[in-house]
């Protein structure tokens, strides 16, 4: 449900991420039930009413046809279009099988009011880490040349920056650089999202909002050695995008008051939410 802001009408974007939903519906994921933390988050994420929803991979953890199937159950019920990116964990035919808006072969621009949301495939067969095919950011840039009025955000799977967790920054992006660079050269870019560190984080980089996205089964506590259980389960993020460029974040928790707004804290050049 688009609203009415003070610069024109406002996009309701809602990111989910890392589902890790198994053939098994009783298997456990990190002590937590993949689908029964899912079910917990769809209807307060269904009650933000929001106007499209990006999934940014880890949508399965055995990329089984069951549970590309119970996912789309789930997404279909929040009355939104999907688009999807596939995670380390999925297999790109099945997943672009049930959901087919994505990034399948090359990056896909995907109109969101005034704004363009550019989804990108940086998840590699049989590897934990990412990378980027250089190719698909010079189609960005030809997109970018071509609508200059337009914001951009740009959707992956993998954190293009340390996110200050050893344990998932070994898997980060490889070589970030070019994209990094692409980010401070463009200030159409307003924000770059991302899955994977189970965790909310925020920096800045040029005119964009470094962000990435909560697991929808089981997050982390920040800045710790090894994945350490948060005790908040289930969550997913917000966007309200509005049509001058700027943007309105937060968080949906399973077990939280919905729509808390993230108030970064400075540290050095970068920012993280308190």
């Amino acid at each position: 449900m688009a609203i009415r802001g003070r610069s024109g009408v406002i996009f309701r974007l809602l990111q989910i991420s890392d589902c890790h939903l198994s053939a098994d519906k009783a298997a456990p994921y990190r002590g937590r039930n993949a689908d029964a933390e899912l079910e917990s988050l769809i209807a307060r994420a269904k009650a933000w009413s929001p106007d499209r929803v990006l999934v940014t991979g880890d949508l399965a953890e055995d990329a089984s046809e069951a549970a590309y199937r119970r996912l789309g159950e789930f997404f279909s019920r929040l009355d939104a279009p999907v688009c999807v990116l596939p995670g380390n964990h999925d297999k790109d035919d099945r997943c672009r099988a049930h959901f087919p808006e994505g990034p399948w072969p090359r990056p896909l621009r995907i109109e969101a009011g005034t704004w363009r949301l550019v989804l990108l495939k940086s998840s590699i067969a049989k590897r934990v880490d990412g990378a980027i095919e250089l190719g698909h950011l010079d189609l960005i840039s030809q997109w970018m040349q071509a609508e200059p009025e337009h914001p951009f955000l740009l959707a992956l799977h993998h954190q293009p920056v340390p996110v200050g967790g050893p344990w998932i920054d070994r898997y980060m992006l490889q070589e970030p650089e070019p994209l990094l660079a692409l980010v401070e050269s463009h200030s159409q870019i307003k924000a770059v999202v991302w899955g994977h560190v189970h965790q909310a984080f925020e920096a800045r980089r040029g005119a964009a909002r470094l962000l990435s996205c909560p697991s929808s089964v089981a997050n982390s506590l920040p800045n710790v050695q090894r994945f350490t259980d948060d005790g908040r389960g289930a969550a997913c993020r917000w966007f309200e995008l509005h049509p001058d460029g700027e943007l309105a974040t937060g968080l949906i928790g399973a077990r939280e008051e919905p729509g808390r707004i993230l108030r970064p804290r400075t540290i050095g050049d970068t920012e993280v939410d308190d």
